[in-house]
């Protein structure tokens, strides 16, 4: 097929029209190429999108009913939930996620408990670093008091060397 045979059979599936007249020059077959092969790319382009939409879609059709399941396993209407219940939800889905728990129930109990061993194992730890911060705000506290009255007496110095130097 020529450039010229090529360049009218995407014009007509363009435009929709048969038998297209235009002038057939150099300048006008570059020109439509060009156009051509833009169009062309862009056209890729928008079912690259399409397909990626469409693909998004699933995946969020997906969750949708993946939280659908949890309500159902929870005995709750989803139509039903306010906007801070649907809130509440998803934050419970998203710990399910969290702890690599697909169900409610028995599986999410466990993961919570292990996470709940997890968070008493490391009190110990954070109580000691809480009370170490307690120490050093109680020692700042002692600083900036002997600070303060160690500006007193520098000012108290001052103010009694600036009356001996009135009476000399």
């Amino acid at each position: 097929m020529n450039e010229i045979e090529e360049v009218r059979e995407w014009l007509e599936t363009v435009t929709g029209e048969k038998g297209l007249e235009w002038e057939i020059t150099p300048q006008n077959i570059k020109y439509l190429q060009d156009l051509r092969a833009k169009n062309l790319q862009k056209e890729k382009l928008i079912q690259v999108t399409l397909a990626e939409t469409e693909k998004l879609s699933h995946e969020y059709e997906g969750e949708l009913k993946r939280l659908d399941k949890i309500l159902k396993q929870l005995g709750i209407d989803s139509s039903l939930l306010s906007t801070t219940s649907a809130s509440y939800l998803q934050v419970l889905a998203d710990s399910c996620s969290l702890l690599e728990e697909d169900n409610i129930g028995r599986g999410l109990e466990v993961a919570l408990s292990r996470a709940l061993l997890q968070q008493a194992n490391k009190a110990p730890s954070i109580a000691t670093a809480k009370a170490k911060i307690e120490a050093v705000k109680i020692e700042n506290l002692k600083l900036y008091s002997q600070l303060e009255r160690l500006e007193e007496a520098v000012k108290l110095a001052k103010k009694e060397g600036d009356e001996d130097l009135e009476l000399t």
